[in-house]
């Protein structure tokens, strides 16, 4: 049997009285968020629990296995019938384990448009360091998501410019992996739906980012970033998700300033340069390279890395990015060598 891949979603500018009414049958609800997410809709987010029981517990700032557990085992009992996950993708990711291992439904509110955990099936869980550790694969998605849109035109806009450097990795990563190939009934699905991740991007992402208001650009780069990226996400067979650039991130999280420094999404963007020269592609790289420079992504490694931080890692670093793809469905050819020129490029 298919696994469900769909999470029920609400957009507005104010979802306050839609979530209460989605939680009147809920009495004893799990709370799970961050500092600054809770904070930023603490005011309309507990009147909206006024007559309920509920236990507020933060995720630790990290989503790994360890925390996790730490967490679970310390809950003072186990009779939550709903999860309620906060904050940005580490938050809502360590939401997602806790529903998977409790088998309760998760209700996701996502405060920064910056990843589409909040409606995909996988969490990427890190070492306590902050090292990319592996992605854990969930039963189903989250139950129902509420994205508050006046909430994420008040979040800093970084999160947002993240958010689509990530997504256009959706495109660009999922299209590499399958051009050529006959996909399944869900894949191809996926494939079409893909085409927003890149084109909403570019045409909206400039203006979304300057935007103080919620107008209907916004809204598309937010429902894009946080909706339309997961469900390629659960739609596509897994051989297809991610590529270079989520590889490329990964390994450079082992230099420690890269995870203190930088976010997901900006690093994941450089990687898709990275793809492009890769295929030889040089007219979406183009593209590509005049767009960042217009909202100010990152298009080389110098801009991600202290130099000789790097070269102490490089090796590792080196032999995790070729590694992770080595017999994937990436249809390339190239040397190490080759990798390291063009990755370095003007380091």
């Amino acid at each position: 049997m298919e696994k469900s891949i769909l999470t029920e979603v609400y957009m507005d500018s104010n979802i306050w009285n839609i979530l209460g009414k989605e939680i009147q049958n809920y009495n004893n609800i799990l709370v799970i968020h961050g500092d600054k997410s809770l904070l930023s809709i603490k005011n309309e987010f507990f009147k909206t629990l006024k007559d309920k029981n509920f236990h507020l517990v933060h995720y630790g700032n990290e989503c790994s296995h360890s925390i996790v557990n730490s967490a679970l085992d310390n809950l003072n009992d186990n009779t939550y019938d709903l999860i309620l996950g906060i904050g940005g993708g580490k938050s809502i990711d360590a939401s997602k384990v806790m529903m998977d291992k409790l088998n309760i439904p998760l209700f996701t509110i996502p405060t920064i448009a910056s990843t589409c955990a909040a409606v995909s099936y996988i969490s990427v869980m890190y070492e306590e360091n902050h090292v990319f550790q592996e992605l854990y694969f969930l039963k189903r998605p989250p139950h129902k998501t509420f994205i508050n849109l006046d909430t994420l035109i008040a979040a800093p806009k970084k999160y947002l410019w993240a958010g689509i450097g990530d997504t256009l990795a959706k495109y660009y990563e999922m299209n590499l992996k399958a051009r050529g190939k006959r996909l399944n009934f869900n894949t191809t699905m996926g494939e079409k739906l893909s085409h927003l991740c890149k084109e909403t991007m570019l045409n909206y992402g400039k203006h979304a980012l300057s935007t103080s208001i919620v107008d209907v650009d916004f809204k598309e780069v937010a429902g894009v970033i946080l909706v339309t990226t997961g469900i390629v996400s659960n739609l596509i067979d897994f051989k297809y998700n991610g590529a270079l650039a989520h590889a490329t991130f990964d390994a450079l999280t082992k230099i420690k300033r890269v995870e203190e420094e930088h976010l997901h999404g900006e690093v994941v963007a450089f990687g898709i340069l990275i793809q492009l020269q890769l295929e030889g592609n040089y007219e979406e790289l183009n593209n590509l390279l005049n767009f960042y420079k217009e909202i100010n992504l990152p298009t080389t490694l110098k801009e991600i890395v202290v130099k000789n931080e790097y070269l102490e890692k490089k090796e590792e670093i080196i032999d995790k990015i070729l590694n992770s793809i080595t017999g994937s469905e990436i249809p390339l050819n190239f040397t190490r060598d080759e990798f390291i020129t063009i990755l370095e490029g003007n380091l």
